[in-house]
């Protein structure tokens, strides 16, 4: 059943992406990279990371609390976006809004690649020649994500009720057929919490992660990770504060991930993989063959898709809101610009920052995580801004 439904997400994931398939190159070599797992004890550690450096991650999604207690408008704003995005939701946007309730987060990141280098990337991934990169941000929970990313914890903090049970009537339900889409997104969500969304942490988590191996496509692969977040409020299973959330606890966790030279060996190991099992089976250097690729977006339309899912158009609510972007933050660039220095990632992080103020957003020490447009930063710091 496993890999039944490996090969049906393989071809749906094709499917959803392309109008016209690229078909990718031939192998310019016979012998493939040589595939090696990493060891028991590599994936067991543990690791400084395996605990949030903030012992959980309520802290910085903390902005959340006075909303709920003091803005019953912005409360019903919230729904109202909600609403207005699922009742408006097109077939396709619903089709794959089920294709990613029913998947792990590493199908759905791979169409940030692009057809023809995303159909090489799942079939290196089905034939077994991925375990690092399999190990890392693969599954249900890959070896990055773990326990403590899981949002568990957060979600108990708040107890959020979901959309589709707050305004049962408002909302239009979408079911798939339990293969290439979730049979029902509700029956498994319902009656727990809805913020922050764990599916858009997890995928900002990996999606940051990703894009670090992969630099020329990181605004794609981050542009798919947001998708990811506004999928669940296709669904009417999360709110857009709960995705927004999600965000900021996805980067927050990607930076302790970084922050540890213990696990991001790790990553770094998985990178050489993927980009050699990867040009492998293009038969070319990546950089050529992206450049013939048909992509997940042009990078300006994927620029202006992350940035309005950084705010959902709501407004500033504290426009005069002073704070910076997290120092420890400037690791999230680290696979993106390895040449440039903490400081010199951290300053590009600033100049492409949103204003300061927007919901969630908070002052002091966990505040500015809302303000990182990354996809931009990314563009930037690779030089193709």
């Amino acid at each position: 059943m496993r890999l039944r439904r490996f090969a049906s997400a393989l071809t749906m994931a094709t499917a959803v992406t392309m109008s016209a398939p690229l078909a990718y190159a031939q192998p310019a070599a016979d012998v493939a990279p040589v595939v090696e797992p990493f060891s028991v004890q590599e994936l067991l550690g543990p690791y400084p990371s395996d605990l949030p450096a903030r012992e959980n991650f309520i802290s910085v999604l903390d902005g959340f609390t006075a909303i709920r207690d003091t803005r019953p408008d912005l409360i019903r704003r919230n729904l109202d976006l909600t609403v207005e995005i699922n009742n408006g939701a097109s077939a396709v946007e619903q089709q794959r809004a089920l294709f990613d309730s029913n998947h792990e987060r590493l199908l759905s990141l791979s169409e940030g690649l692009g057809a023809g280098l995303g159909d090489a990337f799942r079939v290196a991934l089905r034939d077994g020649r991925l375990p690092k990169t399999q190990a890392l941000l693969g599954g249900e929970v890959g070896r990055a994500v773990g326990v403590t990313n899981l949002s568990l914890l957060e979600k108990s903090h708040w107890d959020n009720p979901r959309p589709f049970e707050v305004a049962p009537e408002r909302i239009h339900y979408y079911f798939g057929d339990g293969v290439s889409g979730a049979a029902d997104p509700y029956v498994e969500v319902g009656g727990t919490s809805s913020y922050p969304s764990g599916h858009t942490s997890s995928s900002y988590l990996n999606g940051i992660l990703l894009a670090g191996m992969l630099p020329e496509l990181a605004p794609q692969i981050l542009t798919r990770a947001s998708e990811v977040g506004n999928s669940r409020i296709v669904l009417g299973v999360h709110f857009p504060l709960d995705v927004m959330g999600g965000r900021i606890m996805g980067q927050a966790a990607a930076a302790d991930r970084l922050n540890d030279p213990r696990f991001a060996r790790l990553v770094d190991e998985a990178r050489t993989e993927l980009r050699g099992q990867l040009e492998w089976s293009v038969g070319m250097p990546l950089d050529e063959y992206i450049a013939t690729d048909t992509p997940y977006r042009e990078l300006d339309t994927a620029l202006a898709e992350f940035r309005d899912r950084m705010t959902y158009g709501f407004d500033p609510l504290e426009p005069g809101m002073v704070n910076d972007v997290p120092a420890e933050a400037a690791v999230l660039l680290r696979g993106i610009a390895p040449a440039l220095s903490d400081d010199e990632r951290l300053d590009i992080l600033r100049q492409t920052a949103i204003p300061a103020g927007y919901p969630l957003d908070q002052v002091g020490v966990d505040g500015g995580w809302l303000r990182i447009d990354l996809a931009a930063a990314a563009a930037t710091a690779a030089g193709t801004a």
